[in-house]
């Protein structure tokens, strides 16, 4: 762990900072199995003050250090390995600072009607905190509002719905950097020439579409770059290694597929590998080092980025402690200890980001994630 904090600290320096959002199914990646968790805090995002906005102000500060702080945790898939290492760390910084995670779940396939009957329960329940990574980031905008209403204090985590109530979220980076980063990795990879496609998780989410967005353009200064499709999976692994397949046999003549999902540049990279075309295609974008170092070995998988989940989910659950017990969101430099560390909070912003690591031959094997 000292070893990847080391390296996180020295590539944040580098800089490329970016954004999250993601997750992968991966049938033989091992993970840790998520148990209680917690995680989010943050002020109005309209409005890009510091402060919480009116509904969370009872919440503030209502618990004392001697409470142990009831957390609802609800994730877009559950049993994702991206969602089962972001809950290790959640559960790590409940057994720290005296929270109990009374549930950490999700739907196994991305459905935003499931995670709002999740939600619901957890407002019946009258837990303290509520931490929410959607599929959809509009869909569960009346469902956070009303958790906020309920006096319940709402924070997205990994993937953020801004124009809902809730106080903070506490995600990986800056989706237009992270998407800007992908981009040009992708350009300077086929040489400024060539079909490419484009890969996401689902196209309800806002983060994923920022990203897309950016990269698009960046190629947009590559007029001999043709983006020839994109595709959505809706974060199920096998489905993406199908459309990948397709777009192969579509366009011979492709020469890169670019994910902003995590389980897109591995499944990307299985399909290349099975079709034979090692060298000819290549794959790159978001993904866990752990489901990439074959492929970062055999050089189907130039280049990937990434965040470490688990301290998404330790900060999460962090943040949302420090607001319900000192009445306090992240802001800038905030340190949440050895295995927190520092996050960054641009000025006025409602948003807390962790630093991104950039993963290649060179320490794509340093990581535990």
């Amino acid at each position: 762990m000292k070893k990847m904090k080391k390296l996180l600290a020295i590539l944040l320096a580098a800089s490329m900072v970016m954004m999250t959002g993601c997750s992968g199914k991966q049938a033989d990646t091992p993970a840790p199995q998520p148990e209680e968790q917690t995680g989010q805090e943050a002020p109005d995002a309209k409005q890009g003050e510091t402060e919480a906005p009116e509904a969370g102000n009872s919440m503030a500060g209502s618990k004392t250090d001697a409470d142990t702080i009831k957390i609802g945790i609800v994730v877009k898939q559950a049993g994702a390995p991206y969602f089962d290492y972001a809950a290790g760390g959640a559960k790590k910084a409940a057994a720290d600072l005296n929270a109990e995670i009374v549930s950490y779940t999700g739907p196994t396939s991305e459905d935003v009607n499931q995670e709002i009957t999740f939600i619901e329960d957890l407002i019946t329940q009258k837990v303290d905190a509520i931490l929410v990574s959607t599929a959809d980031s509009t869909a569960i905008i009346p469902t956070i509002n009303k958790a906020m209403d309920a006096g319940i204090a709402v924070f997205t985590f990994d993937i953020d719905a801004p124009d809902s109530n809730r106080l903070f979220c506490i995600t990986a980076g800056n989706a237009e950097e992270s998407g800007t980063a992908i981009g040009e990795s992708l350009a300077k990879a086929v040489d400024g020439a060539g079909q490419v496609a484009l890969l996401t998780g689902g196209l309800g989410s806002d983060t994923l579409n920022r990203r897309l967005a950016a990269i698009e353009e960046v190629l947009a200064d590559y007029p001999d770059i043709e983006i020839v499709a994109t595709e959505a999976c809706d974060d199920d692994f096998e489905k993406c290694v199908s459309q990948v397949e397709n777009l192969m046999q579509t366009y011979p003549e492709l020469k890169a597929v670019a994910g902003v999902s995590t389980v897109n540049p591995p499944a990307a990279a299985m399909a290349i590998k099975s079709a034979k075309k090692d060298g000819q295609v290549i794959s790159l974008g978001i993904a866990l080092p752990s489901q990439i170092t074959e492929y970062v070995d055999s050089g189907i998988i130039p280049e990937a980025i990434l965040w470490d989940p688990g301290v998404m989910g330790y900060d999460a659950v962090a943040a949302a402690c420090d607001y319900l017990r000192n009445g306090e969101l992240p802001t800038d430099g905030k340190d949440y200890g050895e295995y927190g560390g520092k996050i960054v909070v641009e000025s006025g912003d409602s948003v807390a980001y962790i630093p991104s690591i950039v993963f290649t031959k060179d320490n794509v094997h340093d990581f535990e994630f």
